[in-house]
């Protein structure tokens, strides 16, 4: 099988190149009237989740303000937060995602892996659980390759790498949203863009390994997926199909360039995703300089978030860790409140929920650098609330 490797854009290599010159550009620039977008329209925004989500609608951004400034600095910081309820894999609904969502330590939730009519039942309680009127965001990761293994009873569909069409992968997800309706979900932590060399993890999760491919198809995957009001999630950034390893057992590395970074780019680009995930992938030799500070994870690192994702590929919408139960991210000291310091909105499945809640809550409440931060990150997290809940 032939590796294809693709440089980064000019445009990203010289931004690398003068990177310091940017940044002091970058504090003296005038902000944008409005930070999700660059037309304003009379109030709220119509059209796909991530045309609401993306655009500059006045009457998005002021029911933002008003749900935020409602809510105390631990309800803001339960939005950066996302537990998860799996009884066979050890995430017990009763004494720690029930708990978490009603004591405002988080505010949404990943149905993991589990039962259906558990799971919808779970939904239907959790919806109590109210902050400032707004209901938890749920979330599931349902790839067509493993979604027979999340939900009891689902009929198993064909692999990810089988998907050879778009009609193919239209009729995928039509089938993966009729269920997400059915459990209440708005969020799916799908598709994977990484190459499908990696046979360890990624294999037949990907679409294939040619980027060209995986570009049109995951494009086909997420256009279809916000059509029906529902956010798509491209990962794993910067890229888990050219390492050797895998996240949930070990530390994976990434030494030298970053060779699946463009199709990300792409598909950011040309296709939308609300969601980016990043992977717990370190980075070292990178000739752009994006390497992860001292050895750490892409998930706990300034420079892979904030500096290469949100700065310089310009992505403005949500950013996930993977799941911080993985080894990868475990072999780090304190990642999750690291990971929310780097730069993500939504930290996936913190090790300590309630403590990572009073770190984030401490800072906003300080209005601190690092706290206006999250209240940004907070501030996302309530957009796509309003948008999926038709406040």
């Amino acid at each position: 099988m032939m590796k294809r490797i693709y440089l980064l854009s000019a445009g990203l290599l010289s931004f690398a190149a003068c990177q310091g010159q940017a940044s002091s550009k970058e504090a003296t620039a005038p902000k944008p009237k409005y930070e999700y977008g660059t037309k304003a329209d009379a109030g709220l925004a119509k059209g796909t989740v991530a045309e609401k989500f993306f655009s500059a609608a006045p009457g998005i951004d002021k029911k933002v303000e008003e749900l935020f400034s409602k809510m105390s600095s631990s309800q803001k910081a339960a939005q950066m937060i996302m537990v998860a309820s799996s009884e066979p894999l050890g995430f017990p609904y009763a004494t720690s995602v029930k708990t978490a969502v009603s004591k405002d330590q988080a505010a949404n939730v990943l149905f993991l892996k589990g039962n259906k009519a558990e799971f919808i039942r779970q939904n239907k309680e959790l919806k109590q659980y109210q902050i400032a009127g707004l209901q938890p965001l749920f979330a599931c990761d349902c790839e067509p390759t493993l979604f027979h293994n999340k939900f009891t009873g689902e009929t198993k569909m064909q692999a990810t790498a089988t998907l050879k069409t778009q009609d193919a992968v239209n009729s995928s997800v039509d089938t993966i949203n009729k269920v997400m309706d059915e459990m209440g979900i708005v969020v799916n932590f799908a598709p994977i863009v990484d190459i499908a060399i990696n046979k360890t993890v990624i294999n037949k999760r990907a679409f294939s390994d040619d980027p060209s491919v995986i570009e049109d198809l995951a494009g086909t995957f997420i256009k279809r997926t916000q059509a029906d009001n529902k956010a798509a999630t491209i990962k794993h950034f910067p890229g888990h199909g050219a390492v050797v390893g895998d996240t949930h057992k070990q530390s994976v590395l990434i030494n030298g360039k970053m060779t699946e970074l463009k199709t990300f780019d792409n598909i950011i680009k040309k296709d939308k995703p609300v969601f980016v995930m990043i992977g717990h992938i370190s980075v070292k030799n990178n000739p752009e300089g994006f390497n992860t500070e001292n050895g750490r994870p892409a998930t706990a690192s300034r420079k892979i978030i904030t500096d290469l994702l949100r700065n310089t590929l310009n992505f403005k919408g949500i950013i996930t860790t993977d799941a911080m139960n993985m080894q990868a991210s475990k072999n780090f000291t304190d990642a999750d409140w690291e990971s929310a310091k780097a730069g993500v909105d939504l930290v996936l499945m913190p090790l300590d929920p309630a403590k990572l809640n009073k770190q984030i809550a401490a800072e906003i409440e300080k209005g601190s650098d690092l706290g206006k931060q999250f209240e940004t990150s907070v501030k996302r997290i309530l957009r796509l609330k309003v948008i999926s809940q038709g406040l």
